[in-house]
């Protein structure tokens, strides 16, 4: 967003935009989180929501303030759905039943298609049933795409906070992790795979890395072992590996719905695009990158891969200017500049829809989580 504009034009726009953000939220957060708790908790969602679509609108910094709203977001995932497993501090309610798992149903597709199979030809398939995620996937697809893994998904604002941690990477990535960017998409094929074969939700067991309960684990010691292994490994790369690396490695080599929304967010118009003539190949963009999704040589250009999250770290970055959000290839600028022009450009309606979208999406435990967190504060534990 332009900030050359005045302090009172870049506020007013930044006031209007907020209100776009806050109204859509309280309401739709009002609808899901009342149902169980007080809505003054939805409102307090809503507000926080609206104060980060006021800061990035005023002062343009769109990674900076998403960065802050996803690891809260996250942090509150944690705080109700994960740690009520440890203590009775934290009330139980219908949210404790984690919200549809998205990392979980891009390897499980095959198996659902073939319980649909199933379904159909016993005679007891109904419309409304495969509709209701798909139509909700495909709604987020068409949104905001590849922007899911920035903006919404819990597990990748842990990674995407704790990379912001390190002041410097203890460990270097060089090139050569290009060589196994695909590594994701290679996952996604066998784990589609072995669990149509086993017809158990293969991720789940062996790989996700916040499987604690005993739900997930094998009655037999030597399989629950593995299993333990495999999770502890998957913690490490979500937990140490951005605290070494900077960079959000479960998210990029471990995760499979990455390379599912790598995919299917082809379909979605909002892009990061690279102005290849004010690229001076410095490799800052592809340095910041947090997805190793920015693929460059000394000299070079930019070359921005399908596995960008618009995250918008690359934009902060660039000493050129050099990278923008696109709708269709576009920075929409409107004509005749002023308000307009703040409002009506590709990044506000990119930031909107995600920003607007994640809130909505975490009103299923955020605003459950500030009631816990007061309620552990005024009990005294």
């Amino acid at each position: 967003m332009d900030t050359a504009a005045t302090p009172k034009q870049r506020g007013v726009a930044a006031g209007i935009f907020s209100a776009l953000v806050f109204l859509p939220v309280l309401f739709l957060s009002s609808l899901i989180a009342g149902r169980e708790i007080s809505r003054f908790y939805a409102l307090a969602w809503a507000l926080f929501a609206a104060g980060t679509a006021f800061a990035i609108s005023y002062t343009g910094r769109v990674s900076f303030y998403r960065r802050i709203f996803f690891s809260v977001s996250a942090l509150a995932f944690l705080l109700h759905f994960k740690f009520a497993l440890f203590g009775a501090s934290f009330e139980a309610s219908s949210f404790k039943a984690a919200p549809f798992c998205h990392i979980a149903m891009a390897p499980y597709f095959l198996d659902y298609l073939y319980q649909q199979y199933l379904a159909f030809m016993s005679g007891g398939w109904r419309l409304w049933g495969p509709l209701t995620l798909g139509a909700a996937w495909l709604f987020i697809t068409l949104a905001i795409g590849r922007g899911w893994c920035s903006w919404a998904c819990f597990y990748g604002g842990i990674d995407d906070g704790l990379s912001a941690l390190p002041g410097r990477p203890l460990l270097k990535i060089g090139n050569w992790v290009f060589k196994v960017r695909d590594l994701p998409a290679a996952l996604l094929v066998f784990l589609l795979l072995a669990s149509l074969a086993y017809m158990l939700p293969v991720y789940c067991l062996w790989l996700c890395p916040f499987k604690f309960g005993e739900s997930f684990f094998d009655g037999d010691p030597g399989i629950r072992r593995v299993q333990y292994g495999l999770m502890t490994f998957a913690l490490g790369a979500l937990v140490l590996g951005p605290l070494l690396t900077k960079k959000r490695i479960f998210c990029s080599f471990l995760c499979p719905f990455a390379a599912w929304q790598a995919f299917w967010g082809r379909f979605n118009p909002f892009r990061i695009s690279a102005e290849a003539e004010k690229c001076n190949g410095c490799l800052r963009c592809a340095d910041s990158c947090p997805m190793s999704a920015i693929k460059c040589v000394p000299g070079g250009k930019a070359e921005i891969l399908a596995y960008c999250n618009l995250c918008g770290q690359c934009l902060d970055a660039c000493p050129q200017s050099g990278l923008r959000y696109t709708l269709f290839g576009s920075v929409l600028p409107a004509a005749g500049g002023g308000l307009a022009a703040r409002l009506f450009t590709a990044e506000s309606f990119f930031v909107f829809s995600a920003l607007t979208l994640g809130a909505v999406f975490s009103s299923l435990w955020a605003p459950a989580a500030l009631r816990d967190l007061i309620k552990l504060l005024t009990s005294g534990g």
